[in-house]
């Protein structure tokens, strides 16, 4: 049974992962939730590790797969195809298969799908080749936002949209790759990044 206090640190790791695309440090959890201590914080890390709600990565903590604990809602949603994180492809084939995703996502509204990263144009935002993206589809999304758009030759991309002058470019987070200032228009707006560890 989590404890009143162990779900609040809970959902406030899961906002911060959904805003940010990482796991918060042991200081930003003890700010964010209102705990003073660094050592109460990993305490009740270790509880909710118990409790399935969270797992260890490497040194680090991550959600499981999905963001739910055990017994929580989840639903399914398509993973519709691949965008690249680099050079923009023709690569946005229907798969045939579904992402399981937690409630807490889902039930945000709009129309969520799944993509698999290829390419490292986006690694200093920490997503990397293979990670899941999910989309929500949206054709408008604000300056600094991340974004699946498609380009005028039909391919897509996965990149910040950022201003430029009087208009937008799709700015990689990769200093080996330029931004794309051609036409394009936008698919969906990205709302979280699943990584499954080998």
């Amino acid at each position: 049974m989590m404890t009143k206090k162990q779900k609040l640190i809970l959902d406030k790791i899961r906002e911060f992962c959904r805003r940010n695309g990482y796991f918060p440090t042991v200081r930003e959890i003890a700010a964010l939730s209102g705990v003073s201590s660094p050592a109460t914080v990993q305490g009740y890390l270790l509880r909710l590790r118990r409790s399935g709600a969270l797992r260890r990565s490497g040194r680090g903590w991550e959600l499981p797969a999905g963001g739910a604990a055990p017994g929580e809602g989840r639903t399914a949603v398509p993973l519709v195809g691949m965008v690249p994180a680099g050079p923009a492809l023709e690569m946005f084939a229907e798969l045939g298969e579904e992402v399981v995703l937690p409630e807490w996502l889902a039930e945000k509204g709009g129309d969520v799908v799944a993509f698999r990263v290829q390419g490292q144009s986006m690694k200093d935002a920490y997503i990397q080749d293979g990670d899941l993206v999910l989309i929500r589809r949206a054709d408008r999304a604000e300056p600094g936002q991340m974004v699946v758009a498609r380009l005028g030759d039909g391919s897509i991309t996965l990149k910040r949209l950022k201003r430029s002058g009087e208009g937008y470019v799709l700015a990689p987070e990769n200093p080996d790759y330029d931004p794309i200032a051609a036409p394009f228009r936008l698919v969906g707006r990205v709302v979280g990044v699943m990584r499954k560890y080998r």
